[in-house]
């Protein structure tokens, strides 16, 4: 997957955040669960992409659980519109309540998804062929659910949580609701090879992280944009917690 400056296209960079962040971290491993077959959830966004080639994307609202990857049972069942791929939010989406992608093609991940903010996802991975190790950026990430229609696939169905509290951290200065949350999802656990593993890492303050990391469009720019600006030089810059899942 061909990802902008802009976005997360290395390998390595969890690896360079951990070195940055190695002194004053702590690490939290979480394993996975298997979750059901079907999805969405009641009451949940859907999005897929749509025609051959994938010009499009079909948003669609379900009031019932959908089984994943049937676009025909999907445009029946839910109330579901189009949207030009052209049009899609150059800033990613907002959505604190229950998503679910299916994905086909990778570039949905990286020009519906990289860099958005969302509380619950659900990753549907739609295709036959293994995919390689990318990274995803996400904002606020609660759990994720991943499915992978891989016939190889021996984790086809998994959930994790990625919301540690100060005390699953050993940081009991840790403040959760003045942080901010990213988490960096490794786009190969759409294969289902191996179980969902998570580990957090308390990093420096959001500024610090955009000095290390300038190419990151990270959503606190405007925090550090005017440092002369007695309004927002009052305000305390965010802490940030970064989980990585792979």
């Amino acid at each position: 997957m061909e990802m902008s400056p802009n976005t997360v296209s290395s390998a390595l960079l969890p690896w360079s955040l951990w070195l940055l962040f190695f002194v004053t971290s702590v690490t939290q491993t979480t394993s996975s669960a298997p979750t059901p077959e079907t999805s969405p959830l009641a009451n949940t966004t859907l999005l897929f992409s749509s025609g051959a080639p994938s010009f499009n994307m079909r948003n669609c609202s379900c009031s019932a659980p959908i089984r994943d990857c049937d676009e025909a049972l999907a445009n029946s069942l839910c109330r579901c519109h189009t949207v030009l791929r052209s049009a899609l939010p150059p800033a990613g989406l907002r959505e604190p309540g229950q998503l679910t992608v299916w994905v086909k093609e990778l570039w949905v991940l990286k020009e519906l998804l990289n860099m958005s903010a969302i509380g619950h996802l659900q990753l549907s991975f739609c295709g036959i062929e293994t995919v390689d190790s990318q990274y995803l950026a996400l904002l606020g990430l609660r759990t994720l659910r991943i499915h992978s229609a891989v016939p190889e696939a021996s984790y086809p169905n998994q959930e994790i949580a990625i919301s540690p509290t100060a005390v699953e951290l050993e940081v009991p200065s840790f403040d959760s609701s003045s942080s901010l949350h990213m988490t960096f999802v490794d786009v190969a656990v759409l294969n289902g090879l191996s179980s969902l593993k998570a580990y957090s890492v308390v990093g420096p303050s959001a500024p610090g992280l955009s000095q290390h990391f300038p190419h990151l469009a990270l959503p606190f720019a405007s925090l550090t944009s005017d440092p002369c600006d007695d309004s927002t030089a009052a305000e305390p810059l965010p802490n940030v917690l970064i989980t990585f899942v792979y």
